[in-house]
């Protein structure tokens, strides 16, 4: 827990002002340790499982159930820690928990080759939470974890058997052949520690020992890079302001605001219309920008811009007026990135998180080198290829041009192919270029914002990953033989190559004119070529 004046400081707030006695705090001491005990029982319930006998059998059986709880607040030198029982984890105050300590637990005590179980919130492409559990153990890295891009919320392996933890559990079972620790660590820790006074303030201690003085193991390091901002966070409050303030208001130098595709709509095809509401404006456009988040908040103070995104819906159509991800609050079509001297944080799929300077580190090193890998070849002018009807140069027009212009190219745009996995389609590229790389294209322009970028970015992703499968690269190439029999004999049995091929049209385009959300897209992008040995390339269109 964090640390507090008192211990009742540490005790959840509805607990603390319950005027109904459902709870009994009480002062204790354990051994010479002063602590505070919560404890409770919920109120008489039917027993859950006895409406299915009831519906299969016609008996009421009538078995009721309550449950009990407790939590143990205590002290230990200047280190405070709550036990829980039951359901007693809800009695802690949630701003008071140190959600970092189980993770700070993990990265010096487990194994990285003897992880079990792991729990990933990923960061960019698409965001999603996935549980792997392997009971025989195996690597950390076999679970698919791209470090640099993918919060991780709990870890479950055994101790690294370099690790000497004074525990009471562990000197009692360690004579047993083949014994070794196992914890799960979350936003707590889930451990045996003793049940008496002097070996339970032994233990903790230990604990404390292993945060403030074991290294932290260099494969287990990066999994600190990225913190999530929990709900209940004081910190939130502080950040949605901020956010509103640069959506009212940008100023680069505290951060920016931007608009960013949702998570469920990252893999499929571009969002060609717009519709749905904030507050009482109607949105209906065929490219949403700033303008219109911040024409539906504009009456509103900054204390409440983001709770009215975060209650109103956009919904994304393709061409032919078919939904592509159905409705999305509207928070979840903006980012944020708030900068200040003492922390950096992202606003991602209505999600805040903390970014470390070892994360920005690896990220910046990661873009550079990609931009550095430039194709052999290069692309027209932007500006050169026709205009559509309002005078404006769209990417289907100038993916034609292009083609038309150099045999070496391919026009793919819009040929979708459809999977199991992606039902509603994805484009394998916009162009196949020279050596038969797939090669994806896209405009932005601060008026977009970074958004098109990290849609590019997973669409790029999805393409190879999908084509990596057998019978979607056998379609692929059914697809390229109907243009050009030729370069579909020649296509051979998987991807060449990723080209990214981008237009900025109002400043030079380079690494740092991404945002931390887009880049964390491109260098999830990058490392996962790298393990299908598959180059990555990016292009900058004049």
């Amino acid at each position: 827990m964090r640390h507090t004046d008192t211990l009742r400081e540490l005790v959840a707030t509805k607990i603390i002002d319950d005027d109904e006695q459902k709870f009994a705090i009480r002062d204790v001491r354990v051994g010479s340790l002063p602590a505070l005990l919560v404890s409770g029982e919920s109120e008489v319930g039917p027993v859950e499982w006895t409406s299915a006998i009831r519906s299969l059998t016609g008996v009421d059986l009538g078995f009721t159930t309550t449950t009990a709880s407790a939590a143990l607040f205590l002290r230990v030198d200047e280190t405070s820690y709550a036990l829980t029982f039951g359901h007693g984890w809800r009695y802690p105050r949630d701003s008071k928990i140190d959600r970092e300590f189980g993770l700070d637990v993990a990265v010096r005590l487990l194994d990285p080759d003897e992880i079990k179980e792991i729990t990933r919130w990923a960061l960019s492409a698409k965001a999603r939470v996935d549980r792997n559990m392997v009971p025989g153990g195996q690597g950390l890295w076999a679970f698919g974890l791209r470090e640099h891009a993918e919060l991780v919320r709990n870890l479950t392996g055994k101790v690294h058997g370099d690790v000497r933890l004074d525990l009471a559990y562990v000197r009692q079972r360690g004579r047993y052949r083949n014994f070794s620790l196992s914890l799960e660590c979350g936003d707590g820790l889930h451990i045996p520690l003793g049940i008496e006074a002097e070996s339970l303030s032994s233990d903790l201690r230990a604990l404390t020992r292993a945060v403030d003085e074991l290294p932290v193991n260099d494969r287990l390091e990066p999994l600190r890079w990225v913190r999530r901002v929990p709900p209940n966070d004081d910190l939130r409050e502080v950040l949605d302001s901020a956010a509103a303030d640069l959506l009212a208001d940008p100023d680069i130098g505290r951060g920016e605001a931007g608009i960013a595709y949702p998570a469920r709509y990252y893999d499929g095809p571009t969002v060609h219309r717009y519709r749905g509401h904030i507050g009482d404006t109607k949105i209906d456009t065929d490219e949403l920008t700033l303008a219109h988040l911040q024409e539906g908040v504009r009456r509103l103070g900054p204390d409440r811009t983001v709770g009215a995104l975060r209650s109103s819906n956009i919904e994304g159509f393709d061409e032919d007026g078919r939904s592509l991800g159905g409705e999305v609050s509207a928070l979840h079509w903006m980012a944020a990135e708030v900068t200040d001297p003492d922390y950096r944080h992202v606003l991602l799929d209505g999600e805040w998180y903390e970014i470390g300077e070892k994360y920005v580190e690896h990220v910046d090193r990661v873009i550079s080198e990609a931009f550095a890998n430039t194709p052999p070849w290069t692309l027209p002018p932007w500006n050169a290829a026709p205009r559509d009807d309002a005078g404006k140069v769209v990417e289907g027009n100038y993916n034609r041009f292009v083609a038309d212009k150099d045999s070496r190219f391919l026009c793919l745009d819009k040929k979708l192919l459809k999977t199991r996995v992606h039902p509603r389609g994805f484009e394998a590229c916009d162009l196949l270029g020279p050596g038969n790389v797939l090669v994806h294209v896209k405009k932005v322009s601060s008026g977009t914002g970074s958004s098109v970028l990290s849609h590019l970015f997973a669409q790029g992703l999805v393409a190879v990953e999908s084509l990596t499968d057998r019978t979607t690269w056998d379609e692929f190439v059914k697809i390229v033989g109907e243009q050009d029999e030729t370069r579909a004999r020649e296509l051979g049995t998987r991807p060449a190559g990723l080209v990214y091929a981008i237009h900025r049209s109002d400043k030079p385009l380079d690494p740092s004119t991404l945002f931390t959300f887009a880049r964390s897209a491109l260098v999830s992008a990058s490392v996962t070529l790298a393990t299908y040995d598959i180059p990555l390339q990016v292009c900058v269109i004049p």
